[in-house]
């Protein structure tokens, strides 16, 4: 609420208060009082009695005696309303017009905020598993090497990777594979979530875990591996690496990296049946 004096909140909850309602529980019922129209301008609160008594009430017991209430829709969507009251009634369609005027812009600013959160959400969220994607762990990484964001102290770092995929998709197709990626993003997203999980590549997710203990970490990774273990179709390699004080992240990414392939390695000597490459020499 702003008046002469600036924001007024005060006012604000003290007209809710007078309906027993919340201001937003208030602007709601704003949309049942404008009766399917985008306006309201009245130069007496006569229809508003009618309409909703309370509401009436409260106006009065705070000395208003006109309001003009305009609806404020973004693609059809009710996203706000804009209202004034006790305005100069021989100026009504002046008032009118730039109260229309003014929905019409919040409503544009509104629809343009809009836009460009869905294209920054798609520049850094994955799509098919609704993880942060490469692009938003290389800008993080970018922040943390050029000094505008400080290093944890403390970083535990794990790489995932995710096994058989590749056969998956050539043996079922690809949908299949979007599905396994869907239910092993899933698993990440209940042992990590706390932390933020990307997914760097096809296969791939990099879990970053800022003030994390060593202790911790492994744990996590025991759970993990457990939990896909019981899933029956969902088997990771993991490689962690963990840091403290002084250190070069990139370097602790590969350290991470590495252990991986190892596990990966591992996982396909004692599955031989899941490697593609091996089938493919059959």
């Amino acid at each position: 609420f702003i008046n002469e004096n600036g924001r007024n909140d005060g006012i604000l909850y003290g007209l809710a208060d007078n309906m027993n309602r919340t201001p937003y529980e208030t602007a709601m019922n704003w949309e049942k009082d404008l009766e399917s129209s985008d306006s309201l301008l009245l130069d007496d609160l006569s229809i508003i009695r009618e309409r909703d008594p309370a509401w009436y009430c409260s106006l009065v017991s705070y000395g208003i005696q006109s309001i003009v209430l305009y609806a404020v829709r973004c693609q059809q969507e009710l996203v706000a309303f804009i209202w004034a009251a006790n305005f100069d009634t021989s100026k009504i369609m002046q008032i009118k017009e730039t109260l229309g005027l003014t929905a019409f812009l919040i409503a544009a600013v509104i629809a343009n905020h809009n836009l460009l959160s869905q294209l920054e959400e798609k520049s850094s969220i994955d799509a098919l598993t609704q993880v942060n994607n490469r692009n938003a762990m290389n800008e993080l990484l970018n922040l943390y090497v050029t000094g505008e964001k400080h290093l944890p102290d403390v970083l535990g770092i794990a790489f995932a990777d995710l096994n058989g995929l590749k056969t998956v998709n050539d043996d079922e197709g690809h949908e299949a594979g979007d599905k396994l990626l869907i239910r092993a993003s899933a698993l990440l997203k209940i042992v990590f979530a706390d932390y933020d999980i990307y997914r760097s590549g096809g296969d791939e997710f990099v879990i970053l875990c800022p003030d994390i203990t060593e202790e911790k970490l492994d744990e996590l990774v025991v759970r993990l591996k457990t939990m896909a273990e019981n899933s029956g179709d969902v088997s990771f390699a993991v490689g962690t690496s963990f840091c403290a004080g002084d250190y070069d992240i990139y370097k602790v990414m590969q350290n991470a990296d590495e252990r991986m392939y190892r596990d990966k390695r591992e996982y396909y000597r004692t599955h031989p049946e899941k490697d593609r490459r091996k089938r493919k020499e059959q």
